[in-house]
């Protein structure tokens, strides 16, 4: 064994170039499985503690107020095992800067999520002023002890700032729905005492919003029975965006990780068989001379198995010791998006497994590679017998064709046909070069086309107000599309509570239907996401039962429409007050000038948010994603280049004793390039046309991973995404072909014509 062993260490010098692919693959699979792992269950991991610690409640209800009657029936409905009541009023901040800025204030006496103090003076109900988020805070450079000025009643109220917390039911605090991610400084969130609500703030109503623990059957029809028409909103832990938008990250980075991990180790099997057998092709001689010296086949086939455990345990020891900075590099990239107190990374079982995998992996492609090569006799490895025997091709049958094509291009067929391990190995990792080029391209093309949509095409304002009483200031402002945005039940549903909006007649909300139809006063008109989740077709009739209304009616549906904003259903008011609804907008779109002078002033105007504001916070969003989809491109071209690479120089190697008969016979060194070009370009070609639908596929379903209620991202493929992934594999194709080609410059004819004799 200590000859076998000497051995294994000179061929580890002499062929570390072909092994190096395959120690490549295993370091890969495993730093991005492990990698991502640590980013995506770190991220569960802080999620639940800071859920279990701050006691998250299960689901939200929102009414217009609750009497001690409605407590006591929610409170007896089956499954609801615990309830808190709060109070929650949003405000102004007085603020010299351009923008508004405002605040949610909330009491937390009977609060179930208990907010997390991050740091100033505790919680406590005999203390006046308030404890503000921590985002909003660092955004504005506020600190404790400063005073902030609100307008709460028509009124300035001058507040001492106690603290700074965090709440878990504000993970993913947006502060408005007209923004998609967050937007810390002009929207925070705090808490007040029930005192300050009252003698300060100068609220004088009751709770209007309720926390529930537990998960009730039928809970919606259940409140809607209770609340009727007082009845806001409801939402649970998969509805509410600062909740949801956190919870379903974790998915979406952890089905990253499965699908980089299965395409890396599926090339590290081929690249693993494919170096072990091209390694035992080139070394019958050293193969006769071990059997002659009495070595056995199981000794030798270890000695070439033990191969695959070495290469596959530096790959993987190198990829866990790396993974670490990976999962806080994933993990940073989520803490602009993200309140959460503590951050942590974190690994599960499953590494061990993905790891032990690897390792099988390379062990046994190591061994299948060796057991079949190494049997027959000393005289058998000596005789050349175990060199390979070219064989006709398919295409050699169709002899006009065949006859047609130069030398070097048959030699190329001829070639990779005979070695269709290699070739499928090539094919594999262009082609998911190829399908996560278009899908990292395509990813952020995908959600700016969302949004360059949204606020070009769909929507085309350029402030949006939001009012206090639409009966007080309709006459008020005659200009602009009032838009009325609840939520309500639909049925059939597809088990979640839907935005029902109703808009007047104007030319600020231009949605399309699918034939290109715009949204008419002749029925609902549902968007594409809604009716796909919900299986609602043209034609068919649609219950809707508004909340702040109680009452069910029913719609036909006449379009489905194309936005992938605002998720729900969209009607007209003139059919929805000819069905004798209560139109009661909140919203007014507007044009900037024309009511120049008057908005400032005028109580009933809550907010002003302007298009171009929600346009740079939906990109904010994408750019934060950047790095992630960064990340993907890079391993695709690193994919491309390492695949391309091994293939090149594992052909190069098998066949340099033809290159050198080719070239005493005559061929010119060019010639001999053309014909290890011809090959690459073959499997890049093959690779290529297999990629463009499996990155359709993939980045089709990846964008979907991004969809939540309220908003459906699609795919969008541009041949500028084609075109460029195109490019990235040619040049990758080209660069490594070309580095291979130059190896024949030093090609050493002699030696690679030496006998075996």
């Amino acid at each position: 064994m200590t000859f076998l062993n000497l051995k294994l260490r000179r061929d580890f010098r002499k062929n570390w170039t072909q092994f190096f692919s395959v120690f490549l693959m295993a370091f890969l699979s495993i730093l991005i499985f492990v990698g991502l792992q640590g980013a995506w269950h770190g991220l569960e991991v802080s999620l639940d503690t800071y859920i279990k610690d701050s006691n998250l409640a299960d689901s939200w209800v929102m009414s217009t107020g609750f009497t001690k009657q409605d407590m006591d029936e929610i409170r007896a409905i089956n499954g609801v095992k615990k309830t808190g009541e709060t109070t929650r009023i949003q405000v102004k901040v007085d603020n010299k800067s351009a923008s508004e800025k405002q605040l949610f204030l909330e009491t937390f006496k009977s609060k179930l999520t208990q907010p997390h103090l991050v740091t100033g003076e505790k919680l406590q109900e005999n203390q006046s002023g308030l404890w503000l988020n921590l985002n909003y805070a660092k955004a504005n450079k506020l600190r404790v002890g400063d005073r902030l000025t609100v307008i709460s009643q028509g009124k300035s109220v001058s507040l001492k700032v106690l603290g700074f917390v965090q709440s878990a039911d504000r993970i993913y605090f947006t502060g408005n729905e007209a923004f998609i991610s967050p937007n810390d400084v002009d929207y925070g969130y705090g808490y007040v005492s029930s005192a300050t609500l009252k003698h300060e703030l100068g609220y004088q109503g009751g709770s209007n919003v309720l926390e529930i623990k537990g998960q009730p059957a039928k809970i919606r029809d259940k409140l809607a029975t209770i609340l009727g028409k007082r009845l806001i909103a409801y939402n649970d832990r998969h509805t509410l965006v600062d909740v949801s938008d956190a919870l379903d990250r974790v998915g979406q980075i952890r089905n990253l990780s499965y699908l980089f991990s299965f395409i890396f180790i599926l090339l590290a099997i081929l690249a693993m068989y494919t170096t072990i057998r091209r390694m035992i092709e080139t070394q019958e001689k050293e193969i006769a001379i071990l059997k002659a010296l009495g070595i056995s086949s199981l000794k030798i086939s270890w000695h070439y198995t033990s191969f695959g455990l070495l290469v596959g345990s530096a790959g993987t020891i190198l990829g866990l010791a790396i993974s670490p900075v990976m999962s806080w590099f994933v993990l940073g990239t989520q803490k602009d998006m993200f309140a959460i107190p503590s951050w942590t990374i974190a690994y599960s079982m499953s590494s061990v497994v993905v790891i032990l995998l690897v390792l099988s992996i390379c062990i046994l492609a190591s061994y299948l590679a060796s057991r079949d090569a190494i049997q027959g006799l000393p005289a058998e490895f000596l005789r050349g017998n175990k060199q390979k025997v070219g064989r006709k091709v398919v295409l050699e049958r169709f002899s006009s064709l065949w006859q047609s094509l130069r030398f070097e291009q048959r030699w190329a067929i001829r070639d990779a046909l005979s070695n269709k391990v290699r070739l499928l190995m090539g094919v594999i990792g262009v082609a998911f070069g190829m399908m996560l080029l278009i899908a990292g391209i395509g990813m952020p093309q995908s959600i700016n086309h969302l949004v360059d949509k949204a606020y070009h095409e769909d929507f085309n304002y350029d402030t949006r107000l939001h009012m206090a009483n639409y009966d007080a200031v309709k006459d008020t402002y005659p200009k602009g599309q009032w838009v009325e945005i609840k939520q309500a039940k639909f049925t059939p549903d597809d088990g979640y509570n839907r935005l029902l909006v109703v808009i007047s007649d104007g030319n600020y909300v231009n949605m399309k239907t699918e034939s290109g139809e715009p949204i008419k006063p002749d029925g609902i008109y549902v968007t594409k996401g809604f009716a796909s989740r919900a299986k609602l077709t043209v034609g068919q009739e649609l219950e809707v039962t508004p909340y702040l209304d109680g009452k069910p009616y029913r719609f036909k549906i006449k379009g489905i429409i194309t936005s992938e904003t605002n998720q729900g259903a969209y009607i007209k008011q003139a059919l929805f007050e000819k069905e004798k609804c209560k139109f009661s907008p909140t919203t007014l779109l507007i044009r900037d000038g024309d009511y120049t002078g008057k908005l400032k002033n005028d109580k009933h105007v809550i907010s002003r948010i302007k298009m171009r504001d929600q346009e740079k916070n939906a990109k904010d969003f994408v750019a934060s994603l950047m790095s992630i989809f960064l990340m993907i491109v890079g391993f695709a071209i690193l994919l491309v280049v390492v695949v391309l690479y091994n293939l090149g120089s594992l052909n190069f190697v098998e066949r340099t004793r033809d290159y050198a008969t080719l070239s005493v016979l005559g061929f010119k060194k060019n010639e001999l390039r053309r014909i290890t070009m011809l090959e690459n370009i073959g499997t890049t070609a093959i690779g290529w046309l297999l990629g463009l639908p499996l990155g359709f596929w993939f980045l089709t379903a990846y964008v979907k991973t991004f969809s939540t209620i309220k908003l459906e991202y699609t795919s969008y493929v541009t041949w500028q995404n084609i075109l460029l992934s195109t490019v990235i594999v040619v040049l990758c194709s080209m660069s490594t072909t070309v580095f291979i080609s130059s190896r024949i410059k030093h090609l050493d004819r002699v030696q690679a014509l030496k006998g075996l004799e």
